[in-house]
């Protein structure tokens, strides 16, 4: 009983601590800065970081709030994830913590101190703490409108009389040559994001939905008539690695659908091929309805990796409707070509494309074939 009582005590004790950092007015020593945090091998950290620093040496405050933090624990963690009510949340770490962690990772960490006036300090140190409370700390993370860095640039445009500079080098393309850009040594995974993402990606981007981006976009800004960094350090710099995977690029996928191709020949490999991308096909018709993600939404891949395909192996080859079927099939991918023939969607997917165009070249040639030597 002793032992609960003092947890209580403790706990007591923690939360007042807390409420009491959170409502302390910062001193003229404080110093707001944003963290950009580099790329990373893994898929989650592709394409870099950014979070934010309140130091405050006069008062004891160094806290970095981080909006990327997310749960791995929570059931159904991917159908949630791919569905788009995964709720991320942010909570602070210790300055030196954050940035050691970043370093061990091998990623490279700059810190941007921004040029504000002490209401405005206030006003950010006040919209952080107000995102800490139990009813604000979750929020569903989308993968272009609301992620780390766009937190933290809608709480920077809160203060600054001018939002921070968009239109900056780098980030005038549309959304999906930006995101193309990081995965240059990456086809596979770069072919899987272009394969999932929809129309909205197409648009030209009018959001920093990215950290470097964000970095730039800073640099470039003002508050009223001084410029928005004060100063910037490189606080560690990454060492180089070769990113580069022989098998993880564009032209070992185009020899290996070369030799599906030769391989396809066989009827049963042709079949297991029109099967695999006729669920691959039904898998996004079913993420267009079932998923929020208005990224992944109005999806044209659908007619690449076309649902008619898982049935095509199982009509019989004598009858019409497998001709009606391959028809409509090789209509919708001129469509697809068609629909796509501006975005670096249709040269990612091309071998794809070109593979499933053949096969079904093969497969109704060889059903042709089957159809004269029985007569």
């Amino acid at each position: 009983m002793k032992k609960i009582i003092a947890l209580f005590f403790a706990l007591f004790i923690i939360q007042g601590s807390v409420a009491k950092t959170a409502d302390r007015q910062l001193s003229d020593r404080a110093k707001v800065t944003v963290l950009t945090c580099g790329t990373g091998s893994q898929l989650y950290a592709l394409f870099g970081h950014t979070a934010i620093r309140v130091y405050d040496p006069a008062e004891g405050i160094d806290r970095v709030y981080n909006y990327g933090l997310f749960d791995f624990r929570i059931p159904n963690f991917y159908a949630k994830f791919v569905k788009g009510d995964l709720l991320y949340f942010v909570d602070y770490d210790g300055y030196e913590s954050f940035v050691t962690n970043y370093a061990y990772d091998n990623r490279s960490v700059v810190e941007q101190e921004l040029n504000l006036s002490q209401v405005q300090k206030q006003r950010v140190w006040s919209l952080l703490n107000e995102s800490l409370k139990e009813e604000n700390r979750f929020y569903t993370y989308k993968f272009i409108d609301q992620n780390c860095t766009t937190k933290v640039v809608d709480i920077l445009n809160e203060v600054l009389p001018t939002p921070v500079k968009v239109d900056i080098e780098g980030n005038t393309a549309d959304y999906r040559t930006i995101l193309n850009t990081y995965l240059k040594e990456r086809y596979f995974e770069k072919l899987g994001i272009n394969l999932i993402f929809g129309n909205k990606v197409d648009h030209p981007s009018t959001l920093l939905f990215l950290p470097d981006k964000f970095q730039a976009g800073l640099a470039h800004s003002m508050n009223g008539d001084q410029p928005l960094v004060k100063e910037e350090f490189n606080l560690f710099q990454a060492k180089p690695v070769d990113a580069y995977v022989w098998w993880n690029t564009y032209w070992f996928a185009s020899l290996a659908c070369a030799i599906l191709l030769i391989l396809s020949m066989n009827r049963g490999i042709r079949s297991v091929y029109f099967v695999t991308m006729g669920l691959f096909g039904l898998f996004f018709l079913l993420v267009g309805f079932y998923s929020f993600h208005s990224e992944v939404l109005a999806n044209n891949v659908v007619f690449l990796c076309n649902p008619i395909l898982l049935v095509l192996p199982f009509v019989n080859n004598k009858g019409e409707i497998k001709k009606i079927l391959g028809f409509i099939v090789v209509l919708l991918l001129i469509l697809y070509a068609i629909l796509n023939l501006f975005s670096e969607k249709l040269i990612i997917t091309l071998p794809l494309y070109g593979l499933t165009l053949a096969t079904l070249y093969v497969e109704f040639r060889k059903s042709r074939v089957e159809r004269i030597e029985k007569k």
